[in-house]
């Protein structure tokens, strides 16, 4: 009888863990399909979108983002050597607002034009006209719903929900108790194999190398079943990720902002002193000290 149940043990806890999995994916895809959209702010209606004709390209990096943001405008197969004038709205956008030189080449090629988005325009597609000579390209840049703080509340609790649902996995999937005592034991183990190459004992290390053998073994057991918290979180954990950049704006959106400038991660702004910082590098941010913290919270680590 007691045998049964120790094998039937990992199946329902498994079983179990699987279920938070299915229920905290079904809740994601809930919030993000259905309640956050009922709140989000109406966007202005839709502009011309077309940026491309027989004569040339005309491209945005980024088309997505919150307001104030920096974009870059490309373009290939333009009028040579000639200046461009931007419009956001029908509104000139200023010598102020950008940033380079907004000059084609001898090519036709227009690289390094930055403009700065004004600040108070509302969520939804807004069109940008580029005039290049004789010719105008018309494209759309889309402000999403959601923009700071509000944007970086939904980061973070998002983040925060991901690691409770990792730290519930491993809970369930790894013998933390056996882990610890496995970890005691390599450490002691390394600790006389160190004293022993010091006193030069070669009948002591020899001996020590059949144990080494075992230990490694069992290590190799052990972590394996943090492996298995991987494979079974990376796909549901993938999958509201991409979610939640969805509903946002993508990846690269704007979600957050700091006073410290950090390099890679934040970037400058059009308000001097503050520092923009993407979904992505914001999300890594938040599911690192939020894992650390829960890690310890939940006695997960050894």
């Amino acid at each position: 009888m007691m045998a049964t149940k120790n094998k039937s043990a990992p199946s329902g806890g498994m079983s179990r863990t699987l279920n938070y999995i299915i229920i905290f994916v079904l809740a994601a895809i809930i919030f993000y399909a259905l309640v956050l959209p009922a709140f989000t702010p109406k966007g202005t209606s839709a502009t011309t979108t077309s940026a491309s004709t027989q004569t040339g390209t005309v491209t945005l990096t980024p088309s997505t983002d919150i307001a104030g943001t920096m974009v870059t405008i490309s373009g290939q197969m333009l009028p040579k050597n000639q200046s461009v004038t931007l419009m956001f709205d029908s509104v000139l956008i200023r010598q102020a607002q950008l940033n380079g030189t907004c000059t084609t080449d001898h090519s036709g090629a227009l690289t390094g034009c930055d403009f700065w988005v004004p600040s108070k325009v509302a969520a939804g597609p807004h069109a940008v006209k580029v005039s290049v000579g004789n010719s105008t390209f018309t494209t759309n840049f889309n402000v999403p719903g959601y923009a700071p703080p509000l944007s970086t509340v939904i980061v973070t609790l998002t983040s925060l929900g991901l690691g409770c649902v990792t730290q519930l996995v491993t809970r369930r999937v790894v013998d933390l108790g056996k882990e610890r005592k496995m970890r005691a034991e390599v450490n002691a183990f390394n600790k006389e194999k160190r004293e022993a190459t010091l006193a030069n004992d070669k009948v002591k290390l020899e001996k020590m190398k059949k144990r080494e053998l075992q230990m490694r073994q069992e290590q190799a057991k052990v972590s394996t079943a943090r492996l298995k918290v991987t494979g079974i979180t990376f796909v549901p954990l993938l999958l509201v990720y991409y979610l939640m950049a969805t509903f946002l704006g993508g990846y690269g959106v704007i979600v957050a902002f700091t006073p410290i400038p950090i390099p890679v991660i934040a970037a400058p702004t059009l308000i001097a002193g503050t520092y923009e910082v993407s979904l992505f590098w914001w999300y890594f941010l938040s599911s690192f000290t939020f894992s650390t913290m829960l890690s310890r919270l939940l006695h997960t680590t050894t």
